[in-house]
């Protein structure tokens, strides 16, 4: 408010980072017109296990409450949107691939597009593949 700024903006971000940016695109469209989520795990039991129905935990699971987002003011803006999820088949990325899947097969069933990237077995969970990650997208998005 004090810039002025009132267009959207992007959020990005690395592995817990990469959580949260996607989990604040998701709830805040309206705010956020794109994203980037590097080696994230979207599935909020990873870091707390069952939530036995507690709703702010669920509404909190990126790859949890997608499927049941059927409010249309929310998929038209996801469908406006540029959207990068990304993870690597390598060294401690195995925790994150389930829930970047469970995304990836909500995402095609509701056709909101985006763009799922998966880098190879040599690429690790790790800011050196990350350094040349952040670049390559930005530099194939509309910015």
């Amino acid at each position: 408010h004090k810039t002025g700024w009132f267009d959207p903006m992007m959020t990005t971000g690395c592995s817990m980072g990469a959580y949260h940016a996607l989990n604040f695109f998701l709830q805040h469209p309206d705010v956020f017109n794109k994203v980037v989520a590097l080696s994230g795990v979207y599935d909020a039991r990873f870091f707390v296990g069952e939530y036995g129905g507690d709703e702010a935990i669920y509404q909190n699971s990126p790859s949890d409450y997608i499927w049941n987002q059927n409010d249309g003011w929310f998929i038209d803006r996801y469908r406006q949107s540029e959207i990068v999820v990304c993870t690597g088949l390598g060294a401690w990325e195995q925790d994150g691939l389930p829930s970047y899947y469970k995304l990836k097969e909500a995402f095609e069933q509701k056709n909101i597009p985006a763009w799922f990237s998966e880098w190879g077995y040599d690429v690790a969970h790790d800011w050196e593949w990350w350094r040349k990650q952040m670049p390559y997208f930005l530099d194939n998005m509309n910015l």
